[in-house]
């Protein structure tokens, strides 16, 4: 019996998201966090539980972006030896084509999330630093929801996406647009 290569990803899922719980975990459980700005390394805990959840999440996106691509070539195979289709499937033609949704929208969901990360962490630990850590945390927790689901609505009708996108982008916006105008008082 062959050792089925998706496992190995689905298993990475697995490891990442009990992280992220434990993240979460760590986060309910933390003391009373500073309503005003960080004034000392401390002050910035509760928002690097944040942070170690959003890498959770990114790692979860890209090993499912994985798992997805082996179960989509193992499901072709299927076909293929089922004389289904006449064409042997090739893992290149599974995971760069654009003619499998659930590949798309894995591929989709990792590179949006990778291109929104920078400047999600960057409003994060501006906005912590001189706005508000309590307001940075909560801002981040609600991001990291919004983008949770980006996977599932990228698969149905637009403009589904934008439950998703737009007020993840809205977050990061926020905490930004607060940062420059608390610092160009």
């Amino acid at each position: 019996m062959a050792f089925d290569i998706k496992y190995l990803p689905l298993s990475s899922i697995a490891t990442m998201a009990a992280a992220f719980v434990y993240c979460i975990y760590l986060a309910i459980n933390h003391p009373e966090t500073s309503t005003g700005p960080a004034q000392s390394l401390n002050d910035y805990t509760p928002v690097i539980y944040v942070v170690a959840a959003s890498m959770c999440m990114y790692y979860v996106f890209l090993f499912y972006q994985s798992y997805t691509t082996f179960d989509e070539l193992q499901k072709a195979r299927k076909t293929f030896r089922d004389k289904k289709t006449k064409e042997a499937p090739d893992i290149k033609q599974i995971k760069y084509g654009v003619e499998n949704v659930n590949v798309v929208a894995a591929n989709r969901t990792a590179g949006n999330y990778t291109e929104q990360l920078v400047p999600f962490l960057l409003g994060l630990y501006f906005y912590s630093t001189y706005v508000s850590v309590q307001g940075a945390v909560k801002w981040g927790w609600v991001w990291l929801f919004f983008r949770s689901f980006y996977t599932v609505v990228f698969k149905l009708p637009f403009p589904c996406l934008l439950i998703s996108t737009i007020p993840a982008y809205y977050c990061v916006w926020f905490m930004m647009g607060a940062t420059l105008v608390t610092i160009s008082k």
